[in-house]
């Protein structure tokens, strides 16, 4: 089994282990906002929906039933289904994993699986495996600015991350079947969201703006001046559809160790994330000041369950991913333009204008 690491640094490492023949089928197991961007992708046109035959795992059974009407197949389970996982893989050509990041009993049983699918087909499976960017942040609390940046070409530098940084032991699993991704924003569009079968909100920003609009201003970590990238939800999900299509055209891309992919197409403080909410709760009358402030210990309790993650350090550069042919369209200015959009779009709940 080959291993091609796709990395997205919005929040994601995904591993993709190479196919040499196309395959009959794709089973994609969609699990929340990023694999509902992907199987769109998949099902773009008629003949991406016939070059793909695909199975996704869902909670509801309600959505599986929606999700026929798609030409898409819907097991209903969850990541703790781990027979079922496996059964799944294993009749698999293709699994891309969009869930749980430490989730590391579900991950073995899809590699599992998918060594079942190669001993019964002689052929090589592909999984393609997400990761939160926590892998390789620090912890800045917001307080300073890092100048580590992490490259997806630079397998010694990626090699020497600690097993001790969240999801790491999840990560070096991947890499190891194969031997024997950031800020994520944009609101996602398209028939599987206006059926209402998949989220199209994503975590990071949004989770920013409940809580600014609850406490009457725009808010961040210490002093905001930690570094994140940014992809938007469409270019994060071109990333997976050019891994894949690589990878089951036989073409020569990295694997394993050398075959991280990061998704960034620029990067921020989160100090221009707060500057930018600012701006716009003002303008819509939800606060009485644009200028940001950081969050009490108490608030990063109440919003955050006490996590100061948001003030981490994450700094990538997704030099492999373009080199095979990735070409993000949105930039850091698109991710800035699109608070307002999503101020706007958030449920104001109990919180009324200040005119």
């Amino acid at each position: 089994m080959f291993s091609y690491a796709l990395a997205s640094c919005y929040a994601a490492l995904h591993r993709l282990f190479g196919v040499s023949q196309h395959p009959d089928s794709a089973q994609v197991f969609l699990v929340g906002y990023v694999g509902g961007a992907v199987l769109a992708r998949l099902l773009g046109t008629a003949d991406d929906a016939a070059k793909f035959q695909v199975t996704v795992l869902t909670r509801s059974a309600a959505k599986a039933k929606q999700l026929e009407v798609f030409g898409v197949r819907a097991v209903v389970g969850s990541l703790d289904d781990l027979a079922q996982l496996e059964a799944t893989a294993a009749a698999s050509d293709v699994v891309i994993e969009c869930a749980d990041a430490d989730h590391i009993a579900s991950t073995k049983a899809f590699l599992a699986g998918l060594k079942r699918r190669h001993e019964s087909t002689g052929r090589l499976p592909v999984l393609i495996h997400t990761v939160r960017d926590p892998v390789i942040s620090d912890n800045a609390g917001g307080m300073y600015g890092s100048d580590t940046i992490y490259y997806d070409s630079d397998t010694e530098q990626l090699d020497a991350i600690p097993i001790t940084q969240p999801h790491r032991n999840v990560d070096l699993a991947v890499i190891a079947a194969d031997k024997a991704g950031t800020a994520l924003y944009g609101l996602a569009s398209g028939p599987l969201v206006d059926a209402k079968i998949v989220n199209e909100r994503s975590q990071q920003i949004p989770a920013l703006i409940k809580a600014s609009m609850d406490r009457r201003q725009a808010g961040m970590v210490g002093k905001g001046k930690n570094f994140h990238p940014n992809v938007h939800i469409d270019d994060l999900s071109l990333l997976y559809r050019t891994i894949l299509d690589a990878g089951l055209s036989g073409a020569d891309i990295g694997h394993g160790r050398e075959g991280f992919y990061f998704g960034e197409n620029g990067e921020h403080t989160m100090y221009d994330i707060a500057t930018a909410m600012g701006a716009a709760l003002k303008e819509l009358q939800l606060a009485p000041t644009a200028e940001p402030s950081s969050f009490t210990e108490e608030e990063l309790k109440k919003y955050f369950s006490g996590s100061d993650n948001l003030g981490t350090n994450v700094r990538c550069r997704a030099e492999r991913a373009r080199a095979i042919g990735w070409k993000p369209l949105k930039t850091t200015e698109d991710m800035l333009a699109s608070i307002k959009p999503e101020i706007e779009h958030i449920p104001s709940t109990g919180i009324t204008s200040l005119e």
